[in-house]
């Protein structure tokens, strides 16, 4: 099968993941964004990035967001249509590329564009003030051609059952669930071979949507020690917020990954993610993941059996999450366990049968 991929924006986060899964399926796929940061990892891929990757920082990807309907509506001439099947692996722009006649379209999505459908404020907040009520405006006008466009797949593919009946609410389509790939078996094995240190853990990117800013806080207000790995706009802000027992890592190579969340004793997770893979990769170490009760965690992490939920991103709530999590006794062994259902040789296997299938539909 002859697949052309397409993906908003190529960084270092779990959406690529998911990405590199679906490269290692069809290796000889091109690769079609709009921009992408320079990564080794994909240094042999075939990447087709629009004409802002000679322009624009890649820490700036963001910015000329109202860019980017028109770059999307353009792409499809510079795709090359000799496939079986355009795959689409979306957040915001590229689950509404039109295909030519014949050849099906598949969307992976991690959910609808939060700039048009929630959290718009939260998002506008990386951005000059001067310049809020102005995206505002482009926002609704996002929202108008975004609608126009959510028929353009023929199936959808969610990542979680939270995201699934966002679909259904905001597209009027029903999806298929097939939970992300997370490589588990290197975080199960450093579990086992690692005893859990005294320190929690974070990983994930530094934007102010995610609220590392509160367990920062209440790791402060209980010093406790908080390691936390990423990069972001909001890592100056953070900083400056932290108190001792909080140490930035920055940038952390995959390879030395496993290793923190298996010396860690504890998992922090604030944000309100559609799937987040970090919190998969923690259970797999065996470590309990204390999270935020809504979105993927609330499907991934078991209340008081593999980790602990708190019900609104409020400081008190994780104070308390974080009490209760540090006077658990847990079980690492049932921890690694809940993890398995998740592994990247499920999400293949599952992902390749509704290929084909879309595929076939199309005969």
């Amino acid at each position: 099968m002859k697949v052309a991929i397409a993906h908003d924006f190529i960084r270092h986060g779990g959406a690529e993941k998911v990405l590199e899964d679906f490269h290692a399926m069809w290796p000889g796929s091109s690769v079609y964004t709009l921009h992408a940061e320079d990564l080794p990892q994909y240094k042999d891929w075939d990447i087709q990035s629009s004409w802002l990757q000679k322009c624009l920082p890649s820490d700036k990807y963001r910015w000329p967001f109202p860019l980017y309907p028109g770059l999307i509506d353009r792409m499809p001439k510079r795709i090359d249509w000799d496939v079986d099947l355009l795959l689409s692996s979306s957040v915001s722009y590229t689950k509404n590329l039109v295909a030519p006649e014949g050849v099906p379209h598949l969307c992976y999505i991690y959910r609808p564009a939060m700039f048009a459908y929630d959290r718009q404020d939260m998002f506008l907040s990386g951005y000059p003030k001067a310049l809020r009520p102005l995206l505002k405006g482009f926002c609704s006008s996002f929202k108008k051609w975004d609608q126009k466009h959510a028929q353009n797949p023929d199936v959808y593919v969610v990542l979680s059952k939270y995201i699934g009946e966002q679909v259904k609410r905001l597209y009027g389509v029903e999806s298929r669930l097939v939970y992300p790939g997370v490589n588990i078996d290197q975080f199960m094995q450093a579990g086992i071979d690692t005893l859990p240190g005294d320190y929690y853990f974070c990983a994930i990117r530094l934007e102010g949507y995610k609220r590392v800013d509160l367990i920062i806080e209440a790791c402060n207000r209980l010093k406790i020690k908080l390691k936390i790995a990423g990069n972001g706009p909001m890592r100056d802000a953070l900083e400056k917020l932290a108190g001792p027992t909080i140490e930035f890592l920055g940038f952390v190579p995959d390879e030395e990954m496993a290793g923190l969340y298996a010396n860690a004793k504890g998992f922090l997770f604030p944000s309100e993610e559609d799937f987040g893979i970090a919190p998969v990769e923690a259970l797999a170490a065996g470590r309990p993941v204390i999270a935020l009760k809504k979105g993927g965690p609330q499907e991934t992490v078991i209340h008081g059996e593999t980790g602990v939920h708190f019900d609104e991103q409020r400081l008190e709530d994780i104070v308390e999450a974080l009490k209760i999590a540090e006077q658990t006794s847990w079980n690492a062994d049932h921890i690694r366990e809940s993890s398995k259902q998740y592994s990247t040789a499920v999400f293949k296997q599952k992902m390749l049968e509704i290929a084909e299938e879309v595929v076939a539909s199309k005969q």
